[in-house]
């Protein structure tokens, strides 16, 4: 995806942050967590030897990279967070923030495939993390940094919904949908306070893109579409799967609910939640406005989806 087309998506959160009470100039690292939006190569300890090769989004950031945490760091001053295997454990690397993103991660442990990593295994890396800063730093300076200085930006679930409408048709998912989009969002409360009790106060959270927008979904809706009708369809012949996208507004809607929740309850705590679906629909509707056609978009923000 060209980097100008991000890039409007990376000032809206940094306004949030400015908006939320965040001295932004007290943040002095990001941790990032999640899925393939924000990997930089595997959450692997093959990471360097091989895979920091075979990424689709290099790790050194921008001008290279187009993931969202780079140029959010980036606009904000910090250095590039990097993958937690190529970081050596001493403080001086630690506190310049780290990526455990990792491709084909999921919110639920998956037995089933263990090249899926899920969000409990970077919360245990996260916790490895403050426990590095702790021994090297002294708990009271380690704490009071995680506190005050660090912002975690968390994307996932992206990945559940993948497998889902893989192995299913989502015209017939029904309540199960909504069961998972509850399940999905209590798992990612529970990360988020188990954060907070260690000391994390900033977050931002980022709702999950249109996947029935995805070229592997537009193509299968195509083939079941005769009349060209449905929402985004248009001359060039594409149209989203909108029994997908309505899922996936659901998941999102229900996580920023109880994201506003939390704000009451963690008082002290900064949670912010961005809305990543609507400013990706609106370069699809409108693409000759950010200097491309809907084709071209559609088959090329395979990059920042990869389904």
């Amino acid at each position: 995806m060209k980097l100008d087309v991000l890039l409007p998506i990376v000032t809206t959160i940094f306004i949030k942050l400015v908006h939320s009470n965040i001295t932004v100039s007290n943040i002095k690292a990001m941790y990032v967590m999640g899925d393939s939006t924000v990997d930089c190569g595997e959450n692997t300890l093959l990471f360097p030897y091989l895979l920091r090769n075979l990424s689709l989004h290099p790790c050194e950031g921008p001008p290279n990279s187009s993931i969202l945490p780079h140029l959010l760091a980036k606009k904000i001053g910090l250095s590039f967070p990097i993958p937690f295997y190529s970081q050596n454990g001493s403080s001086e690397v630690l506190v310049r923030g780290i990526n455990l993103g990792s491709t084909g991660a999921t919110i639920l442990s998956n037995p089933t495939n263990p090249l899926l990593q899920s969000l409990n295994q970077q919360l245990r890396q996260a916790f490895e993390i403050f426990q590095l800063l702790q021994l090297e730093l002294g708990q009271e300076t380690a704490n009071e940094f995680i506190q005050n200085s660090t912002l975690f930006y968390i994307s996932f679930g992206k990945d559940e919904y993948i497998n889902l409408f893989r192995s299913k048709s989502a015209k017939g998912l029904g309540s199960d949908a909504e069961k998972l989009s509850r399940i999905l969002v209590d798992q990612m409360t529970n990360a988020i306070e188990y954060l907070y009790d260690s000391n994390v106060r900033k977050f931002v959270f980022m709702g999950i893109l249109p996947l029935g927008c995805a070229p592997r979904f537009l193509h299968a809706t195509n083939d079941s579409i005769s009349d060209g009708s449905g929402v985004g369809g248009d001359r060039d012949g594409l149209v989203c799967a909108d029994d997908i996208n309505n899922f996936v507004l659901e998941y999102n809607a229900f996580l920023e609910q109880r994201i506003v929740r939390l704000s009451m309850k963690l008082s002290d705590a900064q949670l912010i939640f961005c809305d990543f679906y609507r400013p990706v629909m609106e370069i699809i509707n409108n693409p000759n406005t950010y200097g491309m056609t809907k084709t071209t978009f559609l088959k090329g923000w395979l990059n920042v989806s990869h389904p």
